[in-house]
């Protein structure tokens, strides 16, 4: 265990992600009264109401999509530590995911400054766009609401159970190392976990984009399909710090599945469809993924790590 924590920990880094926004919305009591009163509610607890401060505002809805998309390629990028906050990076893809926060970044400040810089005459349309519900106290200063956007990106080493230092008995410093290491352990198979969903997601999206239809016409092929199988089989070569063989065996089969096929040759080679679709869908019989659904493409949160059916 302590060999393998060591191996995580000189091969990944964890990385803190914190963006705060403003969200310009608030709740409205004096609303919710009227609702819950013409409704017959006997408890105002019966509804909550909140407005939109802007009822039609681009601007802020543009650094709402932005932290979004954010996310999702953070996510991309890392696999999970902890049950929240920090996520690992793997070395491999450590400059990519400097790279990314990098423009991240400049990208965030610009949108936000362009949301400031209309704020007053955005706060003038929006008495005209919420009528009755607009109330001049419920929007702070434009000062203030800069200091509500905020962007912090943390790199820092990975723990293991050698810095558990402390001054404290033996016997306590065993026990308090032992449940370090099993919530490492719990982590580590946390990755593992993560790694298999991701492939398992790919491979059943492939296999419905290219399962022939019943009436014979081809389905829809995405251009993205692909590109994220190969994006993914480039993440897993740094995702995979434990060295799980099943695991590489898996990536590599893919990789030779979409071997000199182009997403062209899918649209129009019924053939090629044919050859790719069996392929992939070979991979997933020969492991035991815990979805009975197999062919949903939907990705499971509690999915147990697979084990090889066959060497």
């Amino acid at each position: 265990m302590a060999n393998a924590l060591a191996g995580i920990a000189r091969g990944s880094l964890l990385v803190d992600l914190n963006i705060s926004t403003y969200s310009g919305r608030k709740q409205d009591n004096a609303t919710r009264d009227e609702v819950t009163a013409n409704k017959g509610a006997k408890s105002k607890r019966a509804a909550s109401v909140y407005k939109s401060l802007f009822a039609d505002c681009p601007e802020l809805d543009a650094i709402t999509r932005f932290q979004s998309k954010l996310r999702i390629d953070h996510y991309r990028l890392t696999q999970p530590w902890s049950d929240s906050g920090p996520r690992l990076v793997a070395m491999g893809t450590l400059e990519k995911h400097r790279d990314l926060m990098y423009h991240a970044e400049r990208e965030f400040d610009a949108l936000v400054t362009k949301f400031l810089d209309k704020y007053d005459t955005l706060v003038a349309a929006a008495a005209f766009q919420l009528g009755a519900l607009f109330d001049r106290n419920e929007y702070p200063l434009r000062s203030q609401v800069r200091r509500k956007f905020s962007f912090n990106v943390v790199y820092t080493p990975l723990p293991t159970s050698g810095d558990f230092r402390i001054d404290v008995e033996n016997e306590v410093q065993r026990e308090l190392i032992a449940q370090f290491e099993q919530a490492m352990a719990e982590r580590e198979a946390r990755m593992a976990q993560d790694s298999w969903t991701r492939l398992h997601k790919v491979l059943t999206r492939m296999i419905k984009q290219l399962a022939p239809r019943a009436d014979g016409k081809r389905g829809k092929i995405y251009d993205t399909l692909l590109g994220e199988a190969r994006d993914l089989c480039d993440l897993l070569t740094h995702f995979n710090m434990s060295k799980d063989p099943s695991l590489e065996r898996a990536r590599l089969r893919l990789i030779e599945a979409m071997d000199g096929v182009t997403t062209d040759a899918l649209k129009v080679e019924a053939d090629t469809r044919v050859v790719v679709h069996d392929k992939v869908k070979a991979i997933l019989a020969d492991y035991e993924w815990g979805i009975e659904d197999v062919g949903s493409g939907e990705e499971e949160s509690e999915l147990d790590a697979p084990q090889p059916l066959a060497a």
